[in-house]
């Protein structure tokens, strides 16, 4: 025979480990998220900075123009912490870190610091001249259909 009040006893054991569950849940859906808005950001500063051409044009500063337009209110808890744009004659390199935070340590979890943890997501892209590139075709079939 079962006691009254019994199953108010043990969902009050069991109803915190039920909601970390879901809280914990929760951030795991908001860490997969800025990782892909950060991710599809390098990637799109990179494409966008490969498609610039001609001499004088700051490169570094319209990918990172672009970088930041992608992810500005974006992120729901992950603030940027650094950009690295590696420009070279063949391709662009795109790295953004950032840190997730996660509101008053609400959840301990193993690998997660104060800071939070460390999101990091790289892209590159090869630099394409237009005209170089339809030059080049044009020799190709020049040669093929030969």
């Amino acid at each position: 025979m079962r006691k009254k009040g019994s199953f108010t006893v043990e969902a009050s054991l069991i109803f915190p480990f039920i909601l970390a569950v879901i809280v914990l849940v929760i951030y795991a859906a908001f860490f997969i998220h800025d990782r892909a808005v950060m991710n599809a950001a390098a990637i799109e500063s990179a494409i966008r900075g490969s498609e610039i051409t001609g001499p004088g044009t700051d490169i570094v500063s319209k990918v990172r123009e672009t970088c930041e337009r992608e992810t500005e209110g974006r992120l729901l808890s992950t603030k940027i912490t650094g950009m690295d744009i590696d420009v070279d004659a063949k391709e662009i390199k795109v790295t953004i870190t950032g840190d997730f935070i996660i509101p008053g340590g609400l959840i301990a979890v193993p690998g997660i610091n104060d800071d939070g943890a460390e999101i990091t997501v790289k892209a590159k892209s090869s630099r394409l001249d237009p005209a170089e590139f339809i030059r080049e075709c044009r020799l190709v079939e020049e040669h093929v259909s030969h």
